[in-house]
């Protein structure tokens, strides 16, 4: 798959965000326009990554692999709960949509630049998880799989998603 893919799935993590803006619009003006819209393009951005994952699953290759090093990622997920919940906790500052473009925009091109995503909350909750690991010729990839990995010989086969990002087939 290309970046375009890894990026969509990477913001597909900030979804839940999008509920908290529907909340605060609604604590703020009630039900509008605007607040369909944030739920709506909320519950797509959730199943954006089951999609993703589903379609790689069937549609890409099994190639083996041998892990030398393997590194969890989980502790990237204070991060983006952090980010659910700071819409709430900022609700007096207005929300500019100008602003709020401009730094989505910004956002999303850094992650079509970056190598590896870190984890990915809703897919946490699908018993996915994220793991760094190093190749035996000593490349770097994200690793995405439904097992608890402790070992990295426990690595056989994997699917490309990306030219730096893994997964295992569930």
């Amino acid at each position: 798959m290309r970046n375009w893919i890894k990026t969509l799935l990477f913001t597909s993590a900030f979804s839940p965000t999008l509920l908290a803006l529907a909340f605060v619009r609604f604590q703020i003006q009630g039900v509008d326009f605007t607040v369909y819209q944030l739920i709506i393009i909320s519950v797509l951005g959730t199943i954006i990554p089951l999609l993703i994952l589903a379609k790689a699953n069937r549609s890409t290759e099994v190639v083996r692999f041998q892990a030398k090093k393997i590194e969890s990622t989980d502790f990237f997920l204070l991060a983006f709960v952090a980010s659910y919940i700071a819409p709430i906790i900022m609700r007096a500052v207005e929300l500019d949509f100008t602003i709020i473009s401009t730094i989505s925009a910004l956002i999303v091109a850094v992650l079509w630049f970056m190598t590896a995503i870190p984890s990915h909350p809703l897919l946490y909750l699908f018993k996915f998880r994220f793991y760094k690991v190093e190749s035996e010729s000593g490349v770097v990839y994200t690793l995405l799989t439904k097992r608890e990995l402790k070992d990295p010989k426990n690595i056989k086969n994997v699917k490309c998603i990306s030219h730096s990002m893994l997964m295992e087939k569930y």
